[in-house]
């Protein structure tokens, strides 16, 4: 570009690649007139001529030439480097197993390293005995406040079979719940545990039933997922079991649902004796650890003041006799009248019901 433009004079000649004829020499239409005849017009435009010249198609040629060598060279290497990993594939397997089986065990190192895990007792008992257990995840991610630590006491001797687990909306049950299945998990992965102290005997298969989702495509509702999945657990757990239930019976009406949660607790209380815990809102179950030695109540402890709920999301034995669900909802942002309305409502409703009444 720059010999053509001294040679020319021309000094806003300009050298381009159009991908469709290649190299050009660009002038503009007040220049035109100086093109040399050695200059062949390619294009015209509205503001400039395209020009080419024998050796600038004579350059273009050995520069696609090389391209072409180059691209054919790349993909021999390539075809020669495919073979040799090929023959080495059974060797290449083996060695990236091991750095990934390296990379977790590093990984879960650093983690209770940092995090101060302890390294759980693991054997053939039922035993389930956790101090100052924690979440692995809801730890890491709070925004504010630190990680409320919890105690379990499941399988005897040291606890229950099954706990019933009461507290109010959003206090933390369900967060329990899944935080004791991790640490089942953890452990008998053999990694260390978010706890000062645990004693964990092995399960056979963890059971959870947690959440609310319906399938659609499969015609079932939110209520027939849930029974489903409590049929298979039914089915299927043993002693050995852990079982985790977060408000079984809540997608039906109240009596039905009461009943049916109160024969599932039963059930695995008493034929399967799985380890279980089973949050609920109903609270006559409460009445089940009067009945079976094997149950317990607990609760999610808050605080009420001046209508105001502080929750403490602390564990506790005992169990609660209020869901707190109105609050819940006017801390959702549910208008005021009608948070007023249904305090109004649920007192109707308690002065006539009789659900307190335990089951036979």
């Amino acid at each position: 570009e720059q010999r053509e433009r001294q040679a020319t004079g021309i000094g806003s000649l300009r050298l381009n690649l159009h991908r469709s004829f290649g190299y050009y020499i660009s002038i503009s239409k007040s220049r035109v007139h100086q093109a040399p005849e050695r200059y062949i017009r390619r294009q015209t435009l509205a503001n400039e001529e395209r020009f080419v010249t024998p050796e600038l198609k004579e350059r273009e040629g050995r520069i696609l030439s090389l391209r072409s060598r180059t691209a054919q060279r790349e993909y021999d290497l390539f075809c020669g480097l495919r073979q040799q990993v090929g023959e080495q594939a059974g060797p290449i397997r083996q060695r990236a197993a091991a750095v990934a089986d390296l990379d977790a065990l590093v990984g879960l190192a650093e983690l209770a390293a940092t995090h101060n895990y302890c390294r759980p007792h693991v054997d053939d008992s039922r035993a389930m005995a956790i101090s100052a257990g924690r979440h692995p995840v809801v730890e890491q991610i709070l925004v504010q406040g630190a990680f409320v630590a919890n105690d379990l006491a499941l399988g005897q001797p040291q606890g229950a079979d099954l706990i019933i687990l009461t507290g109010p909306n959003a206090s933390g049950k369900s967060c329990y719940l899944r935080q004791t299945g991790l640490l089942q998990l953890l452990a008998q992965m053999g990694s260390h545990v978010p706890a000062t102290e645990a004693h964990l005997g092995l399960c056979d298969r963890i059971f959870s039933r947690v959440g609310a989702v319906d399938d659609l495509a499969a015609g079932q509702s939110t209520f027939m997922v849930e029974m489903s999945e409590t049929a298979n657990i039914l089915h299927h757990a043993t002693d050995r079991s852990l079982v985790l239930l977060d408000e079984i019976g809540r997608g039906t009406a109240t009596f039905d649902g009461l009943a049916i949660a109160w024969a599932v607790a039963e059930d695995l209380a008493t034929r399967l004796g799985s380890r279980t815990i089973f949050a609920t809102h109903y609270h006559e179950l409460n009445h089940l650890a009067q009945r079976l030695p094997n149950v317990a109540n607990h609760q999610v402890m808050v605080v009420e003041e001046n209508d105001q709920l502080l929750f403490l999301h602390q564990v506790r034995p005992g169990g609660a006799d209020r869901s707190y669900g109105i609050e819940a909802a006017r801390l959702a942002g549910i208008p005021q009248s009608v948070v007023l309305r249904a305090r109004q409502v649920l007192s109707t409703i308690e002065a006539n019901s009789h659900l307190g009444v335990e089951p036979v």
